[in-house]
Formats: C-alpha cells, structure tokens, sequence
C-alpha cells in the first residue's frame, strides 16, 4: 500500500481521533488540526490526543478554521492528497442564542477547508454530514436518493448545506467530494453529550440521566471502529473516481434502538440501575434514524458489524478504566 498525506480536521474530537490513529496504523502520514472548542471539555479532547495520538508519534496542531488565510497556508505546506474535515459544531440542542456557532464551525470553516483544498488542487475530500440532514423522513431506512430531506434543526440543516456546497464548489476542478452521512456513533473515547455517554455515567457515579420524551424515539447506533473502517474505504474508492466528482454515502448499521432500549441494555448488562430523570421531547429530536447501507456495501464492500450490545459493553469497560472513570461526571457536567 502506498503511503499518503492526510490532514484531519477535527482531531481531537472522536471520530478524527480514531480515525487518525487508524491511518497512522495503516503508515499514512497524518497531520491532525483541532481547535479544541469548549463545547464539552478540552481536557478530553487533551486526553484523547495523549491516550490514542501521542503514542504513535502525531500531534494536533492547533487552529481557528474560520481564518481563511490560515486555513489556505496550512493546506498549501502540508499539500495532501486527501483532506477528511470532520472538525464542526455537533449537537442539536445549543440554544438558538448561540446558533451562530453552527454557522461559523459548520458553515464559514467548512467552506474555507473546502475551498483552500479546491486551490490546492487537493484530488481527495472528504467531509462529516450527518443522519440529523433527514429530519423526521419517517419509519424506513432513510436513502441517499430520498429527496424529501427536512431537517429538523439549525445542525441538520448546516450539514444539508455542506452537502450543497461541496459538489458546487468542486464542479469543473482537480478535487472530488464525498460527503458522510454518520449515523449516531457511539463508543470508548466518545462525546459526552451523547445519551449512551451518560447513561454509563449514571450508572458508575449515580448521577440522573435526563430522558427526553418517553424513551421510544430510535437510533441507528455505529460503533466508532465501524466507522473509520468505512472512511479509509470510502477514500480509496473516491480516489478511482474522476476529477470533480461529488456524492453522499450513509454509515450506519440500519439496525435501530430505542433510547428505553438502550438504559434497559446498560442496566442489565452492569446489573446497575440508572437514575433516569424524565424531561419534556425536545422539539430539535428526530423520532427515528435507520441507515440504507446499500450504497456503502457497494462502494466500500463493507457494513457495520459490531452489535450494539457488544459495543456498549466495550465502552462501559472503557469507562472503568483508573484514570477516565474519575472524569466521567466532570465531562458530563462540561457538555450542559
């Protein structure tokens, strides 16, 4: 296998953090960029760089992607072959008040990535879209090809818009896109904002869990190996396709789990009950989330594997772990 640069925004967050350990592993030069937001606690994201990063030798610069010109100089040194921007705003219940972080991270440093590997003549794009683009398309798997999109919130709709702009800007250029519709993914060095996170931390430090609505809306949950399994195959195969070229794939299990499945799951797994606490439906919630992975079996050869289950019990022993199970309620608390 050939040896490639790769830059990954986004880092330190969960999904860049594995997936850059993932390249490094497979001996592709990475060079990881973060701007370590205080969204939910940097000392994680620290943490998540000295733990999976550090021991094989990378490093994550720190950066503001909403300064183009920094933006620009940093891609034109480094000049890789493929960009993989996962670097963004997550979440869908920061307050209209501070919507505008969506549209800087999601928006403004989108574009200037995109735009800055476009000039670069960078041949390989790739970016984090999510299943929340969707909104509430119903009971069914949700398709590449549904154009009845609707998203639901002001995050779903600055991702629809990453998915726009890309194959926009791209057109007639050296560079091609794909964007990655992630379905709710889940795992050890996870974001703590996430029901799954706090659920384990409830468990282990007795803490209420806040359930919002009556437990019944479902997810699509992909264990973060999955996913950066389907990323590096999802690279490889764009970089056959010619130049200019843009699309979306989902990545998802297409298996999905109610929110009172998952705290039943995690109660009877550790022989722990959580503290649930009941909160009122959050309008900004989608009802229910189910990948089409027809697209991603064709193009990467490959579907999420890991059961739910199995991916839970490996978090939760991650949790226990000396030195994280004591930060668990701190993290949790951060992301408030």
């Amino acid at each position: 296998m050939i040896a490639l640069r790769f830059l990954v925004t986004g880092a330190a967050g969960f999904i860049g953090s594995h997936l850059s350990a993932r390249l490094s592993t497979l001996g592709h030069q990475v060079l990881g960029l973060d701007n370590f937001d205080a969204y939910y606690s940097p000392s994680l994201k620290h943490l998540r760089v000295r733990e999976l990063l550090t021991p094989l030798g990378l490093s994550v610069e720190q950066i503001d992607l909403a300064n183009l010109d920094l933006t620009r100089e940093l891609i034109k040194d480094f000049n890789p072959e493929t960009v993989i921007h996962l670097a963004a705003q997550p979440g869908v219940r920061t307050p209209m008040s501070q919507s505008y972080k969506y549209i800087r991270n999601n928006l403004v440093a989108f574009t200037n990535v995109l735009q800055s590997s476009i000039e670069q003549a960078v041949p390989n794009f790739l970016y984090a879209s999510s299943s929340s683009v969707y909104g509430n398309a119903g009971t069914r798997a949700y398709s590449e090809s549904d154009s009845s999109i609707r998203p639901l919130s002001v995050y779903g709709a600055t991702k629809f818009a990453n998915e726009i702009l890309a194959p926009t800007y791209a057109m007639g250029t050296q560079t091609k896109t794909r964007g990655l519709r992630f379905f709710t993914v889940y795992g050890p060095w996870g974001r703590p904002d996430m029901a799954y996170f706090r659920i384990i931390n409830s468990v282990l430090g007795g803490s209420k869990f806040n359930k919002f609505g009556n437990g019944e809306i479902k997810r699509d949950f992909t264990y973060v190996d999955d996913i950066t399994v389907a990323i590096v195959k999802l690279s490889e195969e764009l970089s056959k396709r010619e130049s200019g070229f843009s699309d979306v794939v989902n990545i998802g299990g297409g298996d999905p789990h109610s929110l009172n499945e998952l705290i039943g799951l995690i109660s009877r797994e550790t022989e722990i009950e959580s503290f649930v606490a009941q909160k009122g439906q959050n309008l900004n919630d989608i009802n229910f989330t189910c990948a089409d992975v027809t697209k991603l079996r064709m193009l990467a050869d490959c579907v999420p594997s890991v059961d739910l289950k199995d991916g839970v019990m490996m978090t939760f022993k991650w949790a226990t772990e000396p030195g994280i199970v004591e930060l668990l309620d701190g993290w949790v608390e951060s992301s408030i």
